[in-house]
Parts: C-alpha cells; structure tokens; sequence
C-alpha cells in the first residue's frame, strides 16, 4: 500500500514538472515571436527614416545642381568672344551632367523610399500638384514641384490672382516660401521645368494685383493642362450652335481639376 502511494506521488511530480517546463517553452516563444516582430517594425523604421534622409540629401543636391546650370547658361547669354563662349559651353556641359546625375540619384532615392513605406514603412505623402499632371500638365513639373520645400501656409500668395483664375493652388502656396539665395523666384524650379516664366517672374510682385490672369495663363493651356479660363473665347460668344457652352464631345475640365473658379463658371 505504501509502495503504491509513493508511485502516485513520484507520477503526480513528473506531470507536473512536464507542465512547467511546457508552459516555459511556450512563453518563452511567444516572447522570442514578439521581440522578433518588434525588431522587424523598428528595422522597417529605422531604414524608412535613412531613405527618407537620402531623399532630402538628394533633393539638396539637385537644388544645388539646377544653380549650377543656371549660373553657366547665365554665363554663356553674356559671354563676349569665341573664347569665353566655348568656356562657357564647356562649363554648362558640365553642369548639365552632374544635374542629370543628379536627378537619376533622386529618382533612385524615390524609389527606394516607395518601397521600404509599401512594406509598411509608413505612409506615403502625395504630390498636391500630382494631379494637374494627371490632368494634362507635363509631369517634369510635378517632379520638380517634389523637390520644393513644404509651404508653412503663412502669408498671401504673390501670385494668388493666377489660382483665383484656374492654376493649381499648390504652385500658389509654394510661391510663399522665401526666395532662392540668388533673390530667384522661390518656384524656379518649376519654370526650369517646363512652367511658363511669366509666372515665376510674377511671384516678385510682392502680392499686387496681375492685370490680365488669362494672358499670363495661356501658356498653361499649350502645355495640356484645360483651365476653365482657357475654354473662354475672348470674344464671350459661344460655340457654332449660338449656346454658349462648350463642345459637348469635350471633356469638361472641371471635371478633370477641381479649380476654384469652376464653382463661378457653373453658377453663372
């Protein structure tokens, strides 16, 4: 009797200490999971965070880099002689590569930054101005409109008459950061891009009025991108039918760009 009562509590010992040890292990794996999972999300973070630094380097570089080409074409316009002229050339030659390199390593800096937030890295911000290309405006100056710094959103718009007639409100926000260390309009880089320079040179007028929005925006409309003024013919007559309105096998371009002055063209 005595021998078997000690059986039972020699058995009763071994099951319970298999328990322990299997508890043990399993906790011990459910930490080993949660830490791993934890130093997969900081990793992911963590190379997020250095892409998002090469980005801002290579945006930096490229800044830098559209100087450069500006300063020798600027050079080039004033050159005086055959021998300062083919200075000149050689110098802008120059620096018309480094600015393409220097736009290679950006897009490659881009991509590398879309990838790391696609794998849950963190969200990715739009391009405000994305949109008017996806509309009709060449991407190049959606591109470079990425490079600009973000607009705090203090202060008018020099050239806010432009966007009361149809043109992206981003590019009127962003002409409210601060001028280039040269005093160059603090949108160059979008007319470097493709933009009309009547518009960058608009943005020195210190927040007057612009006499005739429309001619300054007429530009905009060769270069694909339908504002509402655009479709005005300057006339005010309408079309062969005598309506008034637009060829209804056209595309209304509000449609397209929700612009400020669409809401005024509707409800006259």
């Amino acid at each position: 009797m005595i021998r078997y009562a000690v059986r039972l509590v020699l058995a009763g010992g071994v099951a319970l200490a298999l328990t322990l040890a299997g508890l043990t292990g399993a906790t011990s794996a459910n930490a080993s999971a949660g830490t791993g999972a934890t130093a997969a999300s900081a990793e992911r973070a963590a190379g997020c965070a250095q892409e998002k630094k090469q980005v801002k380097a290579s945006k930096k570089a490229l800044k830098k880099a559209n100087h450069k080409v500006k300063k020798a074409k600027k050079a080039k316009r004033t050159a005086d002689g055959a021998k300062q002229r083919q200075s000149a050339d050689k110098k802008l030659k120059k620096a018309k590569k480094q600015q393409a390199k220097a736009k290679k390593k950006l897009k490659r800096a881009q991509a590398k930054l879309k990838k790391c937030r696609a794998q849950g890295g963190g969200e990715e911000p739009e391009n405000p101005l994305q949109p008017a290309c996806d509309a009709g405006l060449p991407q190049p100056i959606c591109d470079a409109f990425a490079t600009l710094p973000i607009p705090n959103g203090g202060g008018d718009s020099p050239i806010q008459a432009l966007c009361d007639a149809g043109l992206p409100q981003a590019i009127c926000d962003a002409a409210t950061l601060p001028p280039g260390e040269d005093g160059s309009s603090p949108i160059q880089a979008l007319c470097d891009a493709g933009l009309p320079q009547t518009i960058c040179d608009q943005t020195g007028g210190g927040g007057g009025e612009i006499p005739d929005p429309g001619g300054v925006l007429d530009p905009v409309c060769e270069l694909g991108l339908p504002l509402p003024i655009c479709e005005t013919p300057a006339g005010g007559g309408g079309d062969n039918g005598g309506g008034g309105g637009t060829d209804p096998g056209l595309p209304d371009p509000c449609d397209l760009v929700p612009l400020p002055i669409c809401g005024l063209a509707r409800a006259a």
